[in-house]
């Protein structure tokens, strides 16, 4: 637990183009809300308080939310209260500025509560809308990107997420270097925020997201499934069916078209089959299609299954049902999905290549140091088959996760934000 602290902290959080209860995999969500939720949560129950502030994307939300006790979600009218595109969010920017500036000056007008201490905005929409603000107040800015942007020039995937509108690039300067701290979620994001931005050391740090290992566990307790063990017919050399499982959006950059090629190059006698959890953001509508056409040229389509985006306690399930995960990005600042699928007793492959996945993948998963599909189905291919081989990544994927929760991502946070807003003082 983290310990209580002498002085709590009044904690505002932006998220403007998502909110912390969208589900993950689901048009625009992603690990990015999950961590804002998870960390509020962490952070409440250590005694701070923490204000979340989103725009309105349903008409039926209710103005506030109370996400847990000491956390609450503030829905913001900025645009019409429906989904918007990434590429089309710029728009809501000053809007949703106008009424995070009316929230905040009628809280402080309110005798009854205290005033913020910080203002921590998540992704490059919410830092352009409220770095202002925390000029106006006087209080601290820190910035989480969760992604940054590939450069104007580049036309590499693994550079980072290309950029869905103008404004993103010159946002993401702007509030990298006019923010008080820089809080990345790998090392590696922060070495890109650095480089890219001219960010010095002292204004960046590293707070890892953590993991719910109550919620993704292995399938029964204390346990690890090991597939393939003592359910083979007499006579029958073949392993057990296998389950991959790919949990992302699906476009482009998160590559579910490469985890559908390693499929297809398995050894069939693995009768291994794929589930592709995750939905199609607004701006890759068409992206569905031509992975379903993909899985037929290949001749795996009966073997494919596209299950959309899933709740929190569904994607649990499917995790620990499944016999490894494939994180095929190109690109990732971290990889919270990682960390999901260890807890749940199953291990990962992932493209070494991807920024931060080193950072979530414990040493027994599989970082594969190529996209060639036929070296992933290689490497894959050993894993599965060996059943002694796998239930010590297994295992030692479970071990990996426990030593990252919540609540040891947000003591380090709090840290930070103490040392900001109590400059020489004992940290909270």
């Amino acid at each position: 637990m983290i310990p209580m602290p002498d002085a709590p902290l009044r904690i505002a959080a932006v998220s403007l183009h998502t909110s912390p209860f969208a589900e993950p995999g689901g048009d625009d969500a992603g690990g990015m809300n999950v961590v804002i939720l998870e960390q509020s949560r962490a952070l409440a129950r250590a005694g701070h308080r923490v204000d979340v502030f989103t725009r309105r994307s349903d008409p039926r939300a209710p103005a506030v939310i109370e996400a847990a006790d000491g956390v609450r979600v503030h829905h913001l009218d900025a645009g019409p209260p429906a989904p918007l595109a990434k590429s089309d969010m710029e728009q809501a920017i000053d809007p949703f500025r106008t009424q995070l500036r009316r929230a905040m000056s009628e809280n402080r007008a309110d005798a009854d509560d205290a005033p913020w201490d910080l203002i921590h905005s998540h992704h490059w929409f919410s830092g352009v809308a409220a770095l202002p603000l925390a000029g106006e107040l006087g209080i601290p800015h820190l910035q989480s990107f969760h992604s940054v942007a590939a450069p104007e020039d580049s036309a590499q995937l693994d550079a980072g997420e290309p950029a869905e509108s103008s404004g993103r690039i010159p946002g993401e300067r702007l509030a990298a270097q006019r923010s008080d701290l820089v809080v990345a979620v790998s090392e590696a994001e922060a070495r890109t925020v650095a480089e890219r931005y001219g960010v010095p050391g002292e204004r960046l740090t590293v707070v890892r997201p953590g993991v719910d290992v109550v919620g993704f566990h292995p399938g029964a307790p204390g346990a690890v499934r090991v597939p393939g063990t003592g359910t083979a017919r007499p006579g029958d050399r073949s392993p057990e069916p296998r389950t991959l499982l790919f949990a992302a959006r699906l476009q482009p950059l998160k590559a579910p078209d490469l985890a559908i090629e390693v499929l297809a190059r398995l050894d069939p006698a693995l009768e291994a089959r794929l589930i592709l959890t995750g939905g199609v953001s607004e701006d890759f509508r068409h992206y569905l299609g031509e992975l379903q056409s993909t899985a037929d040229e290949l001749g795996v389509a009966h073997r494919v299954e596209f299950v959309g985006p899933r709740s929190r306690e569904d994607l649990a399930r499917l995790m620990r049902e499944a016999d490894l995960l494939l994180l095929t990005s190109w690109s990732e600042t971290f990889g919270l999905v990682a960390l999901e699928a260890q807890a749940s007793g199953t291990p990962v492959a992932a493209w070494s290549g991807a920024g931060g996945v080193r950072e979530a993948v414990a040493p027994a998963g599989i970082v594969v140091p190529s996209r060639d599909p036929d070296v992933w189905a290689e490497a894959v291919q050993s894993l599965l088959s060996d059943p002694q081989a796998h239930g010590t990544a297994a295992r030692e994927a479970r071990r990996f996760a426990e030593s990252r929760t919540w609540e040891a991502s947000a003591q380090v946070l709090a840290a930070q934000y103490a040392r900001l807003v109590r400059p020489g003082g004992a940290p909270a």
